[in-house]
């Protein structure tokens, strides 16, 4: 779909392609002209945007979240570049998986390698039954393009392209660590780690041109979705023990370690302790320095984050 991206627009560009509407509000200027302010975005960053001509006409017919077909004029205001638009349309044809990635950053560990580093790890598990676990996840092309693809979370932690693959495999590779000092199964630890957010490849889905949660995850949640979807793994491997089964079910269920938190059981083994710990460590350290990319109150701290209920503290460059 793609063919300029926002980091390439300068002065005096001409602009026909696809973007994603970050933002969008209709105003009226001091002359009492209606128009439209925009923020637009792709994989590269984002981008004022004006409709100063058929304003309430061409901003009816798209809304925020939409990818739209947009042609443009860039021009310099307030010395930022900003497109002046002349035509926005929006795009009704649902997006590939592939097109998806033009339009969110991906992750900052890379994709490709995150993909390796999976295959890696599911590759040096010791237990048969485990290997042949993951082998028939391997086989499920869609469920394993989508856990490649999305992110851990609509707005929390992980906000990107290959985000829930790139949270997975930190939990997994510092189980495999923890596991050398806490004791407990490296092998489970790390299949737990792998498998705890699978459900959310169900709970989000890509709607009109943003991630959201798609029914079935408002419904039921990440991991009962998880919990159906590891039954059927474990279903297709013949002879996969049912104790393996439970203790790989108990970490789903456990893995935010409260119920205020959504788990309906507490952890209750050390393999299942050590996921939840990671887990929490892992995501609210994304989930700060994510924070700390887009809502700095000056140098050195942050603004007020109202899910940790806190500022944070950027220790300087030196």
């Amino acid at each position: 779909m793609k063919r300029i991206f926002i980091s390439e627009i300068g002065k005096d560009t001409d602009v026909k392609d696809f973007f994603l509407v970050a933002k969008k509000a209709l105003y009226s200027s001091k002359n009492n002209t209606r128009y439209a302010s925009l923020r637009l975005k792709d994989r590269t960053g984002s981008i004022e945007a004006r409709i100063w001509e058929r304003a309430d006409e061409l901003s009816a017919g798209f809304d925020r979240d939409d990818i739209v077909y947009v042609e443009a004029k860039a021009r310099i205001y307030q010395d930022e570049v900003q497109l002046n638009v002349t035509d926005i349309r929006k795009e009704t044809r649902e997006p590939s998986p592939e097109e998806i990635r033009e339009f969110y950053p991906e992750s900052a560990s890379g994709t490709e390698r995150l993909k390796e580093a999976f295959l890696r790890i599911t590759g040096e598990i010791g237990n048969i039954h485990l290997s042949r676990l993951f082998d028939e996840l391997k086989r499920r092309r869609e469920t394993l393009d989508a856990f490649f693809l999305f992110p851990a979370s609509v707005g929390v932690h992980h906000v990107s392209i290959g985000g829930l693959l790139e949270h997975s495999v930190a939990v997994a590779e510092m189980g495999r660590h923890a596991a050398a000092f806490t004791g407990g199964d490296g092998d489970i630890i790390v299949a737990g780690s792998l498998l705890h957010d699978i459900g959310k490849i169900e709970e989000i889905t890509f709607k009109g041109g943003g991630f959201s949660y798609s029914d079935r995850g408002r419904l039921l949640g990440h991991i009962t979705l998880g919990i159906a979807m590891l039954e059927g793994l474990v279903a297709a491997v013949d002879g996969f023990p049912p104790y393996l089964a439970d203790v790989l079910k108990h970490i789903i269920l456990s893995h935010h370690g409260e119920a205020e938190w959504g788990s309906p059981k507490k952890p209750m083994c050390i393999e299942a302790l050590v996921v939840h710990y990671l887990d929490n460590l892992d995501a609210k350290v994304m989930g700060v320095k994510e924070h700390m990319e887009s809502s700095m109150e000056d140098e050195s701290w942050t603004q007020f984050h109202r899910l940790y209920a806190s500022r944070f503290y950027k220790i300087p460059e030196r």
